[in-house]
């Protein structure tokens, strides 16, 4: 439906139509992309669009995904657009890591160089880079972790008593 004003053709907004076709072997590489694939935002995408393929609609599998329907939308823009590869393009990778790789470098170091606490890494981490450390010591302990080391937290020893006492 058009109607023309001036110079300018105005027309209805009908909802466009969203549509995925997808091959026998498409499906399965989808099933097994929502099933197993270690970021979450894949899975979603994967199981979006294998619905979206099953002729529902955008807007449903958006409430049902928790997603916006724009999300859908380009999903499917982009399967089209680019296959596999354009659905699994733009993994962002969450949050950017708080210690650079220089700081785990020093740390590693520090580590490596005699046995020290978690407290003392990173004040030797704030000594050479001249900053305090941007994270909590868990963040530090997890780094270090990846890198291969491993920390228990010291425990204070327990001291006998000088005197043996007797079992009655």
């Amino acid at each position: 439906m058009a109607s023309l004003r001036g110079n300018l053709i105005l027309t209805a907004c009908l909802p466009v139509k969203c549509a995925v076709e997808l091959t026998e072997p498409e499906k399965k590489t989808l099933q097994q992309l929502s099933r197993k694939h270690p970021y979450q935002d894949f899975r979603t995408r994967g199981l979006g669009l294998l619905e979206l393929a099953g002729g529902r609609r955008v807007h449903e599998i958006a409430v049902e995904l928790e997603v916006s329907d724009k999300s859908v939308y380009n999903w499917a823009h982009s399967w089209n657009d680019r296959g596999l590869c354009g659905l699994l393009s733009g993994h962002k990778g969450g949050r950017p890591r708080a210690l650079s790789d220089a700081l785990v470098a020093t740390a590693v170091e520090s580590a490596r160089a005699e046995s020290m606490t978690l407290r003392q890494i990173a004040l030797r981490i704030e000594e050479v880079h001249g900053q305090p450390l941007p994270c909590r010591l868990e963040t530090l302990s997890v780094a270090l972790r990846r890198a291969g080391f491993s920390y228990k937290r010291g425990r204070y020893s327990l001291k006998k008593n000088a005197t043996n006492r007797s079992s009655p």
